[in-house]
């Protein structure tokens, strides 16, 4: 062991697993506001995280949803870049589906807002 946390239990690993938690509810999210193509949703991602969430791989993510009818194909366009590009819409299943990640997924956070007021209490 080099520190504190060693490989297996690194920040980094930490930080991969809430990426890959949360990708799907991220990308959901922002088709709420309108249709996007893979490359648009990464590019939003990382644009309001400001940075601090970069997904490099996403199309697992956009096939798990795809491949659960949380979304569909919505036809092909050409993008802001000129590019004719693929892009995708949620579903009312989807749109149903991240709702409830929402309500979980602010429920948790509470929780560990919670948590870590109270240590700072003590």
């Amino acid at each position: 062991m080099t520190g504190p946390l060693n490989e297996k239990r690194s920040a980094a690993l930490l930080e991969e697993n809430l990426k890959k938690a949360l990708t799907e509810f991220l990308m959901l999210t922002l088709l709420l506001e309108k249709d996007c193509y893979i490359g648009e949703l990464t590019a939003e991602i990382e644009k309001r995280s400001l940075g601090v969430i970069h997904i490099e791989f996403p199309y697992a993510s956009i096939s798990r949803v795809y491949k659960a009818g949380y979304i569909v194909e919505s036809g092909k366009r050409n993008a802001p870049d000129g590019r004719l590009r693929q892009y995708y819409k949620i579903t009312e299943k989807g749109i149903a589906y991240q709702h409830e990640l929402d309500i979980l997924y602010h429920r948790f956070m509470s929780g560990v807002s919670n948590l870590l007021q109270r240590r700072d209490l003590q």
